[in-house]
Formats: C-alpha cells, structure tokens, sequence
C-alpha cells in the first residue's frame, strides 16, 4: 500500500529531551532580536513570550479532491504556483490545489523516471518550473506545470541519493537539496545551463531547506546555517528540534518560519537561528495539529500542512480558514478546545502527561514510534506488519481489563488483553486516532472498547521475537493462554 516513507522510523531512537513550546511573541526587528531588546529597545535578557496562539479550529471549507490513492491523503509539501494555486505533494502524486474553485486534482508526471515518490515541491519563478524532490527515486525532477500534468524537463542525480527537500535561490544562481538519504546537504550552481554541484554538509535526517541572500539552511534533527559558497558553518539553533520537516524563508520578515513534525509545532526563527515564537502540538481535534509536515508565510498569510489531519491553514489578522480534502472530522466533539493540548503534554518523544500502563510486567508510556519503559527504553510499535501503516505518535486507553494502543498515522488500533496476555488488531478504518481514558476518539466517532473488540481479529504468535519491539516481546514472553 502506498505510504509515507519508511526510512523515518530511523528518527524512532531520538533521545528523549525537554521542549517547551512558546507562543508568538510581541513584534520586534531583526536587530532586537540579535540582542535581547524588547520593542522600542528596552533590555529583557530573560523576555518571556505571550501565552497567544492563534485559532486551529478555524472556519472550515471543503475541498473536492480528486484522489487515486489509498489511505489518508497525508499532504507533507506545498508550493505556491499563483495568488490562489498550489501545488501539493504527499509521497505518492502532486495535486493542483484551487482555492477559489476548491478544487485539488493530481497533475501526472508526463515523462519517464525509474520510481515516482514525490516529498517536497519548490516553484521557481525565475525558471518557471517546479522543482522536486523524488525520494525514493534519487533524483530531482525538474518540470513545466500545465493543464494536463507536470512535463519532465530535466533529471538531476548527481550527488544526490534521497531528497526530501529542494530549493532554488531567488535568482536561479543556486539550488540547495535536503537528503535525508544521505543524511546531508548538498549545493549545486547553475553554470552554462547546468547544474554542477558545489559542496555537501553533514545534516542528520536532512528534509527542510531554505536560502536567504548567501546562506543556507538545513533542517531534519537541528538547524544547520551555512555559507552558500563556501559551506562554511555559520550557525547552528539554540532551540530544541526533534524533526524539523519543513524551513522556508518567512516573506514578511526575511527570516525563517518551519515546522517539526515529531512536536507538532510551528516556529520561526532569526537568521541566526534564535527562536522568534512558536505555537501548536500534536493531538485530537482541530484545536491541534497532527504532524505539521510544512509550514510558510507569505506577504498575507501563514500557511500551515497539518499532514494526518488532511487540511491546509489559512492564518491571517482575520482569522483562521481550515481549507480539508477529507469529510468534515471531529464534528461530534462539542467542546474542541478542551482537548488542546498544553506545551508540556510531550516532552521530546515522550508524552509526559500520561497515565502508565503495565504491559507484560513492565511500566509503559505513549511515545513516538513506540511505548516508552521508565528506564528510557523505547519499545518499539509495528512498522507495517499490522495494517502496512506506521505507528507514529502513540497514545493508550485502557478500561481496566484491556489497553487499546494507536496512532495518529495508522487506523489500526492494537488491543491486549491483561488477563490472557493476549494480542489482537482492529481497523477503525480512519486516521488521526487518539485515546482519552476509556475509549478512543477518531475524526469521525469515538469508539469504545467493546466497539473494538466486537471487530478485532487476534494477532499470531508465530512471528519475529525481537525484545526491542512490541509484538517481538509479546511473542518472546507467550501467552498465559498459550503456553
């Protein structure tokens, strides 16, 4: 089944460490920013952000999609193609969003490349051509956008392994590639109607990439600032980053604006990667996101890809517009906002704010990719052998007798049985499913164990006994019933 790829799960080891998420704060110039002056230049070495955020909920429009792939749509990059049009990749097609008409339909690639994953769309006005980043194909396509699909007008590999971000200085002298294949940045100039690579950067799960006058920056694990030319390092964040999936040079400020997916916020930052203001994290309902794969602002707006939830953000002075490829989601939720989540609900990969569970003996906690055990240890949930999907953020109910595991990214839900030992699956059939107490709440219901386990199907004991997964150590330690 198509997917988000698989090679993030690499990110599933990240040590646990502390974030704080921070709201907008007051108004100030670059220059009061570089050093520690509040507006109007009075010194706060030690200035405390405001608590504001704006509103994630929003005014909702629906958008007819025209899709041909399966699953959740899971939209992770976009670029802006005119005052109202963006183009829109998911790993699997790039659709042409029209807002006015709201409308989004896939633009096939007309042309030839050996594998066909689109991560990361850049247009260039300078070239009049999109720029992609195809990763599992290891290349960059370069295309004309037109009515009937996107025409393939260059292949670009050299130097260039995974890519799951390009971009293309404002006056078509330099692209700079984000390869998270390669765990790397690589720089290339265009000279005499080609690309020739320049350099290349150690940058750890490199996926977000921007340039702003003769620098560039990198995102994945950190924020890396280099010399365009010479690649020399210039700076690296300040801020704790888990997974910074998207970096874009923020067009009212000439900064930066981004977004970590693993902490579901967005933020900006000074081109010396001191964090400006940052809002959101991950959770249910619409008063929060679920995995922001990109983010950007424009002269009017700010933008935000609220990937597993299917919609795009419209931020402006006037509010919010939730624009959503899906069916109308959470609708049965009266009060969303009591469901948003505080800045210390996760800390790092861990959900700290979680009631433990005991699981075959040990302690468990939600954490990203898998159940976290007090020492640290991450115990890690399926990859695809339940569902083809992924576990990402995970989340735990329990009703005394039975947990019921999930994830924001799979519909299936994993259920043990405390008494038995015993393990079986569910498909809820939707995603962006987390639990509350006793029962678990998905965009189109909530659902109670009973609804769970009416459906569910026991998962086979046969199978890889590996101590560091879930499944394996289930099937390591067998059944009561089992044995």
């Amino acid at each position: 089944m198509n997917r988000i790829r698989t090679s993030v799960l690499s990110l599933l080891f990240v040590a646990a460490i502390a974030t704080g998420i921070v709201y907008a704060v007051p108004r100030m110039s670059a220059a009061d920013r570089r050093t520690g002056d509040a507006p109007g230049g009075q010194r706060t070495p030690q200035q405390k952000p405001q608590t504001l955020a704006p509103d994630l909920v929003g005014r909702p429009v629906s958008v007819n999609v025209e899709r041909v792939d399966e699953g959740s749509l899971t939209p992770v990059s976009a670029t802006q193609i005119g005052s109202n049009e963006f183009l829109i990749a998911n790993y699997r097609n790039v659709y042409r969003l029209d807002i006015e008409a709201r409308q989004m339909r896939r633009l096939p690639l007309i042309g030839a490349v050996p594998e066909w994953t689109p991560t990361a769309v850049h247009y260039s006005a300078f070239y009049d051509r999109v720029f992609i980043a195809n990763y599992t194909g290891g290349d960059v396509i370069v295309a004309t956008v037109a009515p009937d699909g996107l025409h393939l007008a260059e292949r670009l590999t050299d130097h260039i392994v995974g890519p799951e971000g390009v971009t293309i200085s404002r006056g078509g002298r330099f692209m700079a590639v984000a390869d998270y294949s390669a765990d790397a940045l690589s720089v290339f100039e265009r000279i005499n109607d080609a690309w020739v690579f320049r350099w290349t950067r150690p940058a750890k799960a490199a996926h977000g990439v921007a340039i702003i006058d003769s620098s560039v920056f990198v995102a994945g694990k950190s924020i890396t600032k280099f010399d365009i030319e010479t690649g020399r390092q210039l700076a690296s964040a300040d801020a704790p980053i888990l997974f910074a999936t998207s970096l874009n040079e923020d067009e009212q400020t000439g900064e930066l604006i981004g977004s970590d997916a693993m902490t579901g916020r967005v933020f900006t930052m000074d081109t010396d990667l001191h964090l400006t203001s940052s809002f959101g994290t991950n959770g249910p309902t619409y008063s929060n996101l679920s995995m922001p794969y990109f983010a950007w602002r424009d002269r009017n707006a700010l933008w935000v890809l609220s990937t597993y939830q299917e919609r795009l953000l419209r931020i402006d002075p006037s509010g919010t517009t939730s624009l959503e490829f899906a069916t109308p989601s959470w609708t049965y939720i009266k009060d969303a906002a009591a469901f948003r989540n505080p800045a210390g609900t996760w800390h790092g990969i861990l959900k700290y704010d979680s009631p433990a569970f005991d699981f075959l003996g040990t302690s468990i906690r939600p954490s990203y990719g898998a159940v976290a055990a007090p020492n640290g240890a991450q115990i890690m949930l399926p990859t695809r052998e339940i569902g083809h999907w992924p576990y990402y953020i995970s989340t735990i109910a329990s009703n005394g007798s039975h947990l019921a595991i999930v994830a924001n990214s799979s519909p299936m839900a994993l259920l043990y049985d405390r008494s038995r030992q015993s393990l079986a699956a569910v498909d809820m059939g939707e995603w962006d499913c987390w639990a509350a107490a006793d029962r678990v709440l998905c965009p189109s219901r909530g659902y109670s164990f009973s609804d769970l386990l009416s459906k569910s199907s026991p998962i086979a004991l046969d199978g890889p006994t590996d101590k560091s997964t879930l499944l394996g150590l289930w099937r390591e330690h067998r059944p009561v019933a089992d044995r």
